[in-house]
């Protein structure tokens, strides 16, 4: 124990080595007494560490700002279960145990796989910052497997035929379904453009930045992944009915102040819901990027050549979702490999 010092002004003073900075804390006091009280509370705490809401309010502070829109949507409500599951336990006592239990949990409220593994990433980056902060020694969530009774996401279908329809026939004056269903950009993608980013020279649309709505404001950050930034092809029907609407170069297409800012959240969905009822359709925006992706299979798009059109930092993520693009696909090469081979005569081979 530390020899008990008389300051100058009368209060005495200990100190005392931090067992995991290794730095020297000093504790003041009117007594001897009262020192100890507070080196004891101070040791107390130091063993116990901190609660699993402290850590993970530092992690999200920390990552916040270098997250990507869509992202730190998908984020946001698997933080806040996780501070909500396990806020007020200390960090070092939750186990592997713990953590199991929490995931089958989830699969048993109904929960879809997606959604568990997204859960499943927030902890492991939380527990990480703790093993890296020395809180604790290894992450508990590291060897837990999501459980096998989750049930699978649905996956989302392409817009019918007869939404695709009118769309493409239709002369609203609000281009932005079309604009989704020829380029297969995301919502916040599509918000963010701005004229300079379009090339009508080269016929490409630049993609760098996305729109992330904090309330009803609109901010623009990065885009969901380094993939994200990319190039995709301004096709013709497109560039047709969108050259006759082309604004100063730093103004945003979708805009309702003459291009100044994007559109907020409630402006975007109230003239979706009016495009809806005035062309007569049903789909969501999300659809049509996914029949975009549909008919690129479905006309041989490489799957690669698709991944990076759709931005998807894992072409697993691309040939997942449209599983229902690929079966269309493989009747196509039925079709063609059937009718190749119904005209060999087998009674003229030898």
């Amino acid at each position: 124990m530390a020899k008990l010092k008389q300051r100058k002004d009368g209060r005495y003073q200990k100190s005392i080595t931090d067992p995991k900075t290794g730095k020297r804390i000093f504790f003041y006091g009117s007594s001897e007494r009262e020192i100890n009280k507070k080196i004891l509370e101070y040791t107390k705490k130091a063993e116990q560490g901190k609660k699993f809401a402290e850590i993970a309010d530092e992690w999200w502070t920390e990552v916040y700002d270098n997250l990507a829109s869509q992202t730190l949507r998908g984020y946001r409500p698997a933080y806040a279960r996780a501070v909500q599951e396990l806020g007020n336990a200390f960090v070092k006592d939750i186990t592997p145990r713990d953590m199991s239990a929490i995931f089958k949990g989830m699969a048993l409220q109904g929960y879809t796989r997606k959604t568990i593994a997204n859960q499943r990433i927030i902890y492991n980056q939380i527990f990480d910052y703790a093993v890296v902060n020395g809180e604790i020694q290894f992450n508990p969530c590291a060897s837990v497997k999501i459980p096998p009774n989750a049930k699978k996401s649905t996956i989302v279908k392409p817009a019918t035929p007869e939404d695709e329809k009118r769309i493409l026939s239709s002369n609203n004056p609000w281009l932005f379904p079309l604009f989704a269903l020829l380029t297969g950009l995301r919502k916040q993608e599509i918000l963010a453009l701005q004229w300079k980013d379009i090339d009508f020279d080269e016929n490409i649309i630049s993609v760098t930045k996305a729109i992330e709505h904090v309330g009803q404001t609109p901010h623009i950050k990065s885009t969901k992944t380094e993939s994200g930034v990319r190039e995709v092809p301004l096709l013709d029907m497109l560039k047709n009915r969108i050259l006759r609407e082309k604004g100063r170069p730093d103004a945003y297409i979708f805009s309702s102040d003459g291009g100044k800012t994007p559109l907020t959240e409630n402006q975007f969905e109230r003239k979706y819901k009016k495009y809806c009822t005035e062309v007569g359709i049903i789909c969501s925006s999300r659809q049509l990027r996914h029949s975009y992706a549909t008919v690129a299979v479905e006309e041989d798009i490489a799957p690669k050549d698709l991944q990076n059109a759709l931005g998807h930092a894992d072409i697993s993520t691309t040939m997942n979702v449209y599983a229902a693009a690929r079966k269309k696909s493989i009747e196509k090469v039925a079709k063609k490999l059937n009718s190749r081979y119904a005209e060999i005569n087998v009674s003229d081979v030898v």
